[in-house]
């Protein structure tokens, strides 16, 4: 299955996470690790077209940082 996770630090969107788990407590113990101290997480199972797309748009979004550095 997959999974989006947001990560809220007060009300602003910190990070957006996108991975695939076996099973929705997999997926709770890997959001929980992937939340920082003082930050809250939202997770929800999202489709493999959603995955897909987001892990492009991750992808361009890593090379875009690294070009403009």
């Amino acid at each position: 299955m997959n999974y989006k996770v947001n990560i809220w630090k007060d009300d602003t969107l910190k990070r957006e996470i996108v991975y695939s788990a076996d099973n929705d407590i997999q997926a709770i113990q890997m959001a929980s690790a992937a939340t920082p101290d003082g930050c809250r997480s939202t997770f929800e199972e999202i489709t493999k077209e959603i995955y897909e797309k987001s892990f492009e748009t991750s992808i361009q979004q890593k090379v875009k940082e690294t070009t403009e550095s």
